[in-house]
């Protein structure tokens, strides 16, 4: 394999670690170092939320110290995210509301991202950080994508933005805890690495390629691979190909695969070695940790449907996310352990991400995460209990950033996906069809019906706080020249 294909695309990446690492050298003498391990008082929380990571690539293989660590804790393996991209889903798991409710979301008939930034977090929308500010803990945010900061970032008492891998944006972290344990702290921490542009080190992505039976992919080419091929040739890009995916389309898939699957190693391993500090620092016993992600990615599972509904404004199909509500967008991992937690291993009874604010305050003793009253299930989150079982529980996923206003509803096994007024895009049993591809909607029209019923109760039940507005307010040009640059790194905009 070419040696460090990526250099060219994280060399600015790589400096300002660099920097920040002497930085770090140069100011320790000078900034106290206050580790709490015996300091009585609820315990501290550690937040990470990894941004595009699919549930199915959470695993003993993939993610040893992920699954190793959270065996002593829980892993909820059915955990529904409430929107296909990073903005309102991690604004739902933060405030426990849904995206209609919270407000920080793309509004309008069709949706496009690159031409329309999205709404920030409502003003005064009670977070998990500012419930634990009140209960006297210390809160900071460290995070790698832009987007965080539209309402979010700024719940917490600090917070940076830092455009940096894994194990460079812990090591901040770690510096921050170490300055702060001397009181309840909590940090959130936003990793980035498996989003575009993925740029995984050497010595994980070879034996994922090594792993294909493949000609060598060149420099020119993996580069491509950060994004999703190139842009030169559609047959070569798997967002711009036709469908059935031509086999050079076919190798560009298994290549980005490869990709993808050595950035989720290289979370796994930085995650690892960051618990390991924690212990060191003495937090270990006192320290709640969290893993959970926003939302998946798609590698062309549903490129039939995309080019059949072909509603995407971008003109590209079935890759990434934001666009759809299939379950390799919706699906993703939340998995706990440490003080708190309790020591059940893996639930697979059905959860919402709108849960994790108030499991994790409750998992704190801190008292109840206050939320509204919904007027129909699947409008706020709720503890989740590992010991009581809802398997007919609705979630509702919504907010897509590319397209259509399309929406998910479930209820035990069964989803529907369908615009928002209710017309039905697909109907599937996911525990017999977990990759949806046996669309039910005619040989279930009652199941159909229960679910257009729930959709409609909920398009009532949020229309108050959408307000239907026809879109955000302005475009791109009256947001920051620094913000825009952020996100154009991430892979948004033209």
């Amino acid at each position: 394999m070419i040696r460090d294909p990526f250099a060219p695309i994280v060399r600015r990446q790589r400096q300002q670690a660099r920097l920040l690492q002497i930085q770090r050298a140069l100011l320790r003498p000078l900034r106290r170092s206050r580790p709490g391990p015996r300091r009585e008082g609820p315990p501290n929380l550690v937040l990470v939320g990894v941004d595009t990571l699919r549930r199915d690539h959470v695993s003993a293989d993939l993610t040893p110290n992920l699954h190793a660590l959270a065996a002593g804790g829980l892993d909820f393996t059915d955990v529904t995210a409430p929107a296909p991209w990073t903005l309102p889903s991690f604004a739902s798991a933060l405030t426990g509301l849904t995206p209609s409710m919270h407000g920080a979301l793309l509004a309008g008939d069709i949706r496009n991202m690159d031409r329309q930034p999205p709404r920030r977090l409502r003003p005064g929308t009670v977070t998990l950080a500012r419930h634990l500010a009140g209960r006297g803990y210390a809160t900071c945010a460290i995070y790698a994508n832009q987007f965080f900061a539209f309402g979010l970032a700024e719940s917490f008492a600090e917070h940076r933005y830092l455009n940096l891998a894994c194990d460079d944006l812990l090591d901040e972290a770690v510096e921050w805890i170490r300055r702060h344990a001397d009181r309840p702290f909590c940090c959130f921490v936003l990793l980035n690495d498996p989003h575009e542009p993925t740029t995984p080190p050497d010595d994980l992505l070879g034996p994922e390629l090594s792993a294909l039976d493949l000609a060598e992919p060149g420099a020119e080419e993996l580069r491509n691979l950060a994004a999703w091929g190139d842009l030169a040739h559609d047959e070569a890009h798997l967002g711009l190909c036709g469908w059935p995916l031509p086999e050079t389309a076919r190798r560009t898939r298994a290549l980005k695969r490869a990709v993808y699957r050595a950035t989720v190693r290289q979370i796994d391993r930085a995650l690892g070695r960051f618990h390991e500090r924690l212990d060191r620092l003495g937090l270990g016993q006192n320290t709640l940790t969290s893993v959970f992600s926003d939302h998946g990615e798609e590698f062309c599972e549903h490129g039939a449907e995309a080019h059949a509904w072909d509603h995407d404004p971008r003109r590209v199909r079935g890759i990434g996310h934001g666009h759809t509500q299939f379950q390799e967008l919706l699906h993703v991992p939340w998995l706990s352990w440490g003080t708190g937690v309790p020591a059940r291993g893996e639930i697979t009874d059905p959860v919402s991400l709108l849960d994790l604010a108030p499991t994790l305050a409750g998992w704190l003793g801190l008292g109840p995460f206050h939320l509204p009253a919904g007027d129909m299930p699947g409008l706020v989150g709720r503890p989740a209990a590992a010991d009581q079982p809802d398997g007919d529980r609705v979630l509702l996923a919504e907010a897509l950033a590319y397209g259509p206003d399309v929406v998910a509803v479930r209820q035990g096994p069964w989803k529907l996906i369908a615009q928002r007024s209710g017309l039905p895009l697909g109907l599937y049993h996911l525990t017999r069809d977990p990759v949806e591809r046996d669309d039910q909607q005619h040989a279930e029209p009652e199941r159909l019906r229960v679910l257009q019923d729930l959709l409609a109760r909920w398009r009532i039940a949020v229309a108050a706080d959408r307000g239907d507005e026809p879109a955000s307010g302005g475009g791109w040009a009256d947001e920051d020249d620094e913000v825009r640059r952020r996100l154009k790194d991430l892979g948004y905009g033209e």
